[in-house]
């Protein structure tokens, strides 16, 4: 239940700058991805778009940059990381696709 309120928490907006975990409205973990910056056309600009989702969704889930090799590694390979990508990527193409 927590993953799944953690991967509802997620949020995407086009205007504002990348905040990495700060805590949620309902106690749970949420990151915030710019996005207003990218142009998805362009492949550099849509590998940019991935590397914040991931380390978005890093950060949503208990990862810090300070972390551990192993500790991110283990994030990496939770539900929680998985399932937080992939909402994060979902919300992301809906609010592309509304520009």
């Amino acid at each position: 239940m927590k993953i799944l309120a953690l991967s509802a928490a997620f949020a995407v907006i086009s205007s504002s700058a990348f905040a990495a975990a700060p805590v949620g409205p309902v106690g749970y973990d949420y990151a915030i991805v710019r996005l207003a910056d990218l142009d998805i056309n362009q492949p550099a600009d849509a590998r940019r778009l991935e590397k914040r989702l991931a380390t978005a969704s890093m950060a949503a889930c208990g990862a810090q940059r300070f972390s551990a090799r192993d500790v991110k590694r283990a994030i990496a390979g939770s539900d929680c990381y998985r399932e937080t990508l992939a909402e994060a990527r979902i919300s992301a193409e809906a609010k592309l696709a509304a520009r």
